[in-house]
C-alpha cells in the first residue's frame, strides 16, 4: 500500500487485453461489480483505444494558468478550487490508470505491447503463466513493467484485484507529482504523512467512500460515495487544534464545549466563519465535530462532516461514479446486440 496521499483520487478504468476468450469472460464473471474495465482480446484494438487522446485532459494539466496581473514576469498559478470541481467531469472516470497484459499474444508480446503504449504515467502489470515468469521477474527488476501476476492459480483474480487497486493510487501518486510539488511551497503535510494516508483509506473503507478531492481551508478532503453523496474529511494539526482552542475561550463560547475541545473530543468545523456571526451568536452547537485523534508519529486529529453545505453545483445524477457504472452498462448492452 503507498504510504502517501495524492492531491485527489477518484476510480478509473482498468483494462485487460488477452487473446484467451476463456479468460476474459471469467472477469466479468470474478471482477467486483463496481469496477469500470475494458477488456480486448486483440492487441491492435487495445493499443488505438490506449493511445486515442483522452475525453478529458488531467486535472494536473488544467489547474495551472499563468498570471496575468505582471505582463513583463508572468508567474504560474495554481487554481484551487479547479480540484473540487473536478466532480462535475463524468469523462474522469474513463481515464485508464492500469492495463494488465498477458505476456504471450500472438502479435506481440506484453513487453512489446508496453513498449508502444503513450502515457508514460499508466501502471502495468503483466499476467503470466508459469513458462514467462521468468521472463516478468526480469521485466519487473528492469522497471519495463510494474508488476507481474501469475495466472491460472486459485487466487489469481484476488491478486489482480489487490494489484490493480495498489497500482491506481501509484498512478495518482506520480500523475499529481507536480501538483504536489506546488503544494509543497505551502506544504500541507499530511498528504505525506503515512499514517494519515492509512487513516485516509480507513475511512474511505468505514464510509464506503469511491473518491477524495483536497480542501484548503479547512484543511482536509471532500469525499464522495459511488452514489455521489458527500462528506468532508478535516484533518488538524496541533496548531489549529490549538487556535480553536484559543477562538473558543475568546468568543465566549460554552464551557462545556471549550472542556470538549481541550480535552480533543471536538474540534471546531470552520473557523473562519467568526466573521460572520455576532460573537454572542455564533451557533457552537453547530460547528462542532466528533474528533478522532490518528495514532503515529506526528499528532494529527480527523473530523468527518456528513452531508456538508455544498460549495458548488454538483448533480450525482449525471456525475457520480453510478452514474458512470450505469452508462457502461448501457454502452456494453448496446455493443452486444
Amino acid at each position: 500500500m503507498p504510504f502517501s496521499l495524492a492531491p485527489y483520487y477518484h476510480p478509473t478504468t482498468v483494462v485487460f487485453v488477452d487473446d484467451n476468450e476463456n479468460f476474459l469472460r471469467s472477469l466479468d464473471l470474478e471482477l467486483p461489480t463496481n469496477w469500470a474495465y475494458r477488456s480486448f482480446s486483440e492487441t491492435e484494438d487495445a493499443l488505438e483505444f490506449l493511445n486515442r487522446p483522452a475525453p478529458l485532459p488531467p486535472l494536473v494539466d488544467r489547474c495551472f494558468t499563468l498570471s496575468a496581473e505582471d505582463r513583463t514576469h508572468p508567474t504560474v498559478v495554481l487554481d484551487f478550487s479547479l480540484i473540487e470541481q473536478e466532480i462535475n467531469h463524468l469523462e474522469r472516470f474513463s481515464r485508464v490508470s492500469v492495463v494488465m497484459i498477458d505476456y504471450s499474444m500472438p502479435l506481440m508480446n506484453g513487453l512489446e505491447f508496453c513498449a508502444e503504449l503513450n502515457d508514460a504515467y499508466l501502471q502495468k502489470a503483466m499476467l503470466t503463466g508459469v513458462a514467462d515468469e521468468k521472463v516478468a521477474v526480469q521485466a519487473f527488476n528492469a522497471r519495463l513493467i510494474d508488476r507481474f501476476i501469475p495466472k491460472n492459480t486459485s487466487h489469481s483474480i484476488s491478486d489482480i484485484v489487490a494489484y490493480a487497486e495498489e497500482l491506481q493510487h501509484a498512478y495518482f501518486t506520480q500523475h499529481t507529482a507536480r501538483l504536489t510539488n506546488t503544494l509543497s511551497l505551502n506544504p500541507p503535510r499530511f498528504l505525506t504523512d503515512r499514517d494519515v494516508a492509512r487513516a485516509v483509506r480507513a475511512m474511505m473503507q468505514r464510509e464506503l467512500a469511491v473518491e477524495y478531492y483536497m480542501l484548503q481551508r479547512p484543511s482536509g478532503f471532500l469525499m464522495l460515495r459511488a452514489d455521489g453523496s458527500a462528506m468532508k474529511l478535516f484533518i488538524y494539526d496541533e496548531a489549529e487544534i490549538h487556535r480553536g482552542i484559543s477562538e473558543a475561550r475568546n468568543r465566549g463560547a460554552p464551557a462545556d464545549i471549550q472542556t470538549a475541545l481541550k480535552e480533543r473530543r471536538l474540534v471546531l468545523s470552520y473557523m473562519d466563519a467568526f466573521e460572520d456571526f455576532p460573537t454572542s451568536e455564533y451557533p457552537w452547537a453547530e460547528n462542532v465535530l466528533a474528533a478522532e485523534r490518528v495514532p503515529g508519529r506526528e499528532v494529527w486529529h480527523m473530523a468527518l462532516m456528513q452531508d456538508p453545505p455544498a460549495d458548488i453545483d454538483f448533480d450525482p445524477k449525471r456525475c457520480s461514479y453510478e452514474a458512470f457504472l450505469s452508462l457502461l452498462d448501457q454502452r456494453n448492452v448496446r455493443a452486444a446486440e
